[in-house]
């Protein structure tokens, strides 16, 4: 069933759950241990709302938030959304020198939004003004200088900021939170987590994210009650959509850590009662790798933990439920697209990305772009309102991709019953003498050997065959794998076309910051191999 909700700023959203639940906990931050109410909430938000109305930061200003995570990062976004600002996360270092001068130069910011004690100088060279800010919290009755006109100044985190600054009027009036509209508004400018080249600045209005944090609420079955926990850097789309969005939508709790803690998750999840956490691949295999202390019930109260950003193997799947018990809930999505398929919370399947979500149109096409039949791979393609409104490009200028069908490059099927399978993507198929071959099916199969922890299949040139399948293996720590083993598995359940040429053992694999494969460099790997005469 599809979840309706009708579109309401921030600040209207803020301000209707500090009515209804003044006093409940809205944010939490697991590592310290520090919690904002409703009430509060509203309060930092508008009062850092002011405080950049008055550095001059004005509706449709583009802005960068700069290598911050946690609450500070949150208040700061809710409080650019305020003024109707334009919010662009940036991870300099993830993207190195080169590719955040590119994505500076497109974007074209006035202002960048850094931590007090940050290293400007790693910054690209714009002509953006830089404001500083302080920790969360900060003391409202420090000695600060409020003066944002100084260029000195910080923004600080406290509910009344300016109370104490006599130079100052703290009824600064902000957007009125009840004017018609703003849904076709630009609301983000994000970079993609490309695994090659320059990322991508995807442009998304606030019906990108308000139709897919209803498809979150459905996919997950949330309510105002739940306690989401989210570890994963809020410049991510799939951290954004999954866990802020529905967080405003239902007024629920929202907890955060600036990254994932395998030693302290299994305390987050006890000490601060959470029912769903965010997932990726890597996470589950960790957790798996060295289980987690779960007696005496510490996390009983996790009734869903999600998996998406990357491919999901059933085996680690399986093997996750059947030693925690706690139902994974495996989506699919892009950052072009939000969400297009996941496992609800009420109906699931194993070894899928689910079925679709309500908010897009979705299908499986075949080179001449008519429907696949059940059960026969082709590519996805999609449409919708909820699609982001285009790429930016050098020019400054957006390039659409909502309005017309978007051909994602996806790999899938559509079983009988609805259910998508995802088998990777059309630049990742292995073509063997005109044999089209799925990575996936070489590495679910080399999964299934108890030693295997982790297996990545790419195809390499063959002077006959024009490519061939090679196998990187991740044995599990401690445990020895005989190749010779793994090639009489495969020989034993895959046709001869689909069986590695080289089967590779390593300790570990390639991964960027958003634990996708790094395919090119695994290919680079493999030329190494070959011409060092390793194994």
């Amino acid at each position: 069933m599809t979840v309706a909700l009708p579109f309401a700023r921030v600040g209207a959203l803020l301000d209707a759950h500090r009515q209804r639940t003044p006093h409940k906990t809205a944010l939490v931050d697991v590592e310290r241990n520090l919690s904002i109410d409703f009430t509060e909430l509203a309060q930092y938000v508008d009062a850092l709302a002011r405080q950049l109305q008055r550095a001059n930061v004005t509706r449709g200003a583009h802005v960068v938030l700069a290598g911050s995570e946690g609450i500070e990062k949150l208040l700061l976004w809710l409080a650019l959304w305020r003024l109707r600002a334009i919010v662009c996360p940036l991870d300099v270092a993830f993207l190195g020198a080169h590719g955040a001068q590119r994505v500076f130069d497109r974007i074209d910011p006035a202002f960048v939004l850094i931590a007090e004690h940050a290293d400007e100088t790693v910054l690209p060279t714009s002509g953006a003004r830089i404001v500083r800010f302080g920790a969360w919290p900060a003391n409202a009755d420090a000695d600060v200088d409020t003066n944002v006109d100084d260029p000195q100044a910080q923004l600080r985190f406290v509910t009344t900021p300016l109370a104490t600054a006599s130079n100052h009027d703290d009824d600064t009036p902000l957007p009125d939170t009840d004017e018609p509209g703003g849904i076709d508004e630009i609301a983000a400018m994000c970079c993609t987590s490309g695994t090659t080249g320059v990322p991508k600045v995807v442009v998304y209005d606030h019906a990108s994210y308000w139709y897919n944090g209803l498809d979150t609420i459905d996919l997950l079955a949330l309510t105002a009650d739940d306690r989401t926990l989210e570890y994963r850097s809020f410049d991510w789309y799939s951290a954004q959509i999954l866990s802020l969005i529905p967080f405003l939508q239902l007024g629920s709790t929202l907890c955060v850590a600036r990254s994932f803690s395998r030693s302290r998750f299994a305390q987050w999840i006890a000490t601060h009662r959470v029912s769903v956490s965010a997932g990726v691949p890597t996470v589950l295999n960790l957790l798996l790798e060295a289980p987690v202390d779960i007696e005496g019930g510490k996390l009983a109260s996790l009734r869903a933990i999600t998996c998406s950003t990357a491919p999901l193997s059933t085996v680690q799947w399986a093997r996750f439920e059947a030693h925690y018990g706690i139902r994974v809930l495996n989506l699919y999505g892009s950052s072009e697209a939000g969400w297009m398929c996941g496992n609800r919370y009420t109906r699931r399947k194993f070894g899928t990305v689910g079925y679709p979500v309500g908010h897009i149109g979705f299908s499986v096409v075949d080179p001449n772009g008519a429907p696949c039949a059940p059960g026969t791979p082709g590519q996805v393609v999609v449409a919708g309102e909820k699609l982001a409104l285009g790429l930016l490009n050098d020019a400054h200028r957006i390039e659409p991709i909502r309005g017309a069908p978007l051909a994602t490059r996806d790999v899938a099927s559509i079983d009988t019953q609805g259910f998508v399978v995802v088998s990777g993507r059309m630049d990742d198929l292995i073509i063997r003498g005109g044999v089209k071959v799925l990575p996936q099916e070489i590495e679910d199969l080399l999964l299934e050997h108890p030693a295997v922890q982790d297996a990545v299949a790419v195809g390499v040139p063959d002077p006959i065959y024009g490519q061939e399948p090679v196998c990187f293996v991740v044995p599990h720590p401690g445990m020895k794998i005989e190749i010779a083993e793994l090639v009489t598995l495969c020989r034993a359940k895959l046709p001869r076309e689909k069986q590695p040429r080289q089967i590779y053992l390593v300790n570990e694999l390639p991964r960027n910051a958003r634990g996708k494969i790094l395919r090119d460099a695994l290919r680079r790997e493999w030329w190494t191999f070959t011409h060092s005469g390793k194994p």
